[in-house]
């Protein structure tokens, strides 16, 4: 598999798609600085926290289009003809995309900490743990894009899918934390002597509350959205479910691409 990995990895050296979506995050990230200025902002964690979003949506772009060019250039072919298992070129092309999400990551990171630090405020100790939760979730985000793009042959098709996917996800996502961050009671002005506290009638408890919480920590978009709107469940579970969530793709990719005609 170390040949893989490394004509892989020239591969992404040489894609000038994964440095300009590089370039990208970089300024999705100088953008932030500049917004935490003008707002005379005193902490940077909310720019630090909302990494995973964009580059999620950079990853699924680079993914589809890296594994789909695999495909049309007959490249996993000329891999199964030499000898090369099915298993080693899904799990070799899955660390390429972790990598390169990781990468994506850096090129996000790197303005904060060289501009966005002494210019507003070092993070806190939960950005930084964070940080590191939602490394596991961009994994979650890498494994379902590879598992697609490997399942569908077709490049743009597996874009379009991955695209439409992730924006879905976040929907879904912002839709759940709404309601999770509904308040039980507001504040109620009167035309007596003061105010009352009545009930939200949108506040969810019981059974409804326990799913649709355990939905959104077990979503990677959920989990994403929860680093920016705060987040109810422990990290240590919320990196639990990313590492669950990449074993699930992980293994139904490879039971699907081992069956998968290839011509």
């Amino acid at each position: 598999m170390n040949r893989l990995l490394i004509a892989n990895f020239m591969r992404v050296k040489k894609n000038k798609l994964f440095w300009a979506l590089c370039g990208v995050m970089s300024l999705v990230s100088l953008f932030m600085i500049v917004n935490a200025i003008v707002n005379n902002d005193s902490q940077i964690d909310n720019a630090i926290c909302m990494f995973v979003i964009p580059v999620e949506i950079a990853a699924a772009v680079f993914i589809s289009i890296f594994f789909g060019t695999e495909y049309g250039d007959g490249t996993i072919r000329n891999k199964l003809v030499v000898g090369h298992d099915r298993r080693q070129i899904y799990f070799a092309n899955s660390i390429t995309a972790a990598a390169s999400g990781l990468v994506l990551s850096a090129a996000y990171m790197l303005p904060i900490m060289i501009l966005g630090f002494p210019a507003v405020a070092l993070p806190t100790v939960e950005a930084v743990k964070i940080v590191a939760v939602g490394v596991l979730t961009l994994f979650a985000f890498c494994s379902l894009f590879t598992m697609v793009s490997m399942i569908y042959s077709n490049k743009a098709g597996a874009t379009v899918v991955n695209l439409v996917l992730a924006f879905l996800l976040l929907i879904a996502a912002s839709w759940l934390c709404a309601k999770l961050m509904a308040p039980e009671f507001y504040t109620a002005h009167g035309t007596g002597d003061g105010s009352e506290y009545v009930r939200n009638p949108n506040y969810v408890s019981g059974i409804a509350r326990t799913i649709l919480q355990t939905l959104c920590d077990l979503l990677p978009s959920g989990q994403a959205m929860q680093f920016l709107t705060g987040v109810s469940s422990p990290l240590w579970a919320l990196s639990l479910y990313s590492m669950g969530v990449c074993a699930v793709c992980t293994a139904a990719g490879v039971v699907v691409f081992y069956k998968k005609d290839i011509k």
